[in-house]
């Protein structure tokens, strides 16, 4: 993130550089207009560097100071690119934009947040873990790196509890053994990894029981097969 940041503002700055001797109205110097909320119309063919309050321009985070960057590409006249701001506060980066011609922006948008401790927030400003999003993530797949995983289940010497136990324990419970409560998850959330873990268990112990029904399914179709044999024999000795 700091290494980004450091390359996106000498973008910015050596731009500036390269542009001022061809149009000597590009302001550089940062300008102290701290109690102005300018318009994106009041910005035309520059890049503006400003230093703001920021509860003047209602930007998020935190201090009571900002530095703010406007990118004004083309004139107001409503064509061309949108005019672009980018915040810098106590509480990371923001963003936003307008029309060129428009009386208001749009809203602010967090960018991205690394904190001291060297996470990154999305969404957050004060992320407690490497990567935190405040928000939906859309992917095409996920890899979690795992420690275990539940094929203890069906190794010699694992403890399948009775059926009978297993009922007791859910009506006294009200989940199955070994799993979150629902109150456990509103509150700390869900590990993936370990969730997955737990699911697999189920499912494997789950196998088990199946199994070891059906095994006795078949030993009383077979005791009533016998029956059904003895019975006939019966009822032939008396025909």
């Amino acid at each position: 993130m700091k290494t980004f940041l450091f390359s996106f503002l000498l973008l910015i700055f050596g731009a500036s550089n390269c542009l001022i001797a061809q149009s000597p109205a590009l302001n550089v110097l940062s300008h102290d207009t701290r109690n102005i909320n300018s318009s994106p119309s009041s910005y035309s063919r520059e890049m503006k560097f400003e230093f703001k309050s920021r509860s003047i321009i209602g930007v998020p985070g935190t201090g009571v100071f900002s530095g703010l960057i406007t990118l004004a590409p083309w004139v107001t006249d409503g064509t061309g690119n949108k005019h672009h701001q980018l915040n810098f506060n106590d509480g990371g980066i923001y963003y936003r934009n307008g029309t060129n011609n428009s009386s208001t922006w749009g809203i602010w948008r967090n960018i991205l947040t690394e904190n001291e401790s060297g996470n990154v927030g999305i969404g957050t400003t004060n992320p407690t873990q490497k990567l935190e999003v405040n928000g939906t993530i859309k992917t095409k797949e996920v890899n979690v790196t795992m420690t275990g995983w539940a094929d203890y289940v069906f190794r010699d010497g694992y403890f399948l509890m009775p059926l009978s136990e297993l009922k007791s324990f859910i009506e006294t419970n009200g989940h199955l053994p070994e799993m979150p409560t629902e109150v456990e998850v509103i509150e700390n959330g869900l590990n993936l990894a370990q969730m997955n873990v737990k699911l697999l268990e189920k499912v494997e112990e789950l196998t088990l029981y199946i199994l070891s029904q059906n095994q006795q399914i078949q030993i009383l179709n077979e005791e009533l097969k016998g029956l059904k044999i003895e019975i006939e024999v019966l009822k032939n000795s008396f025909d």
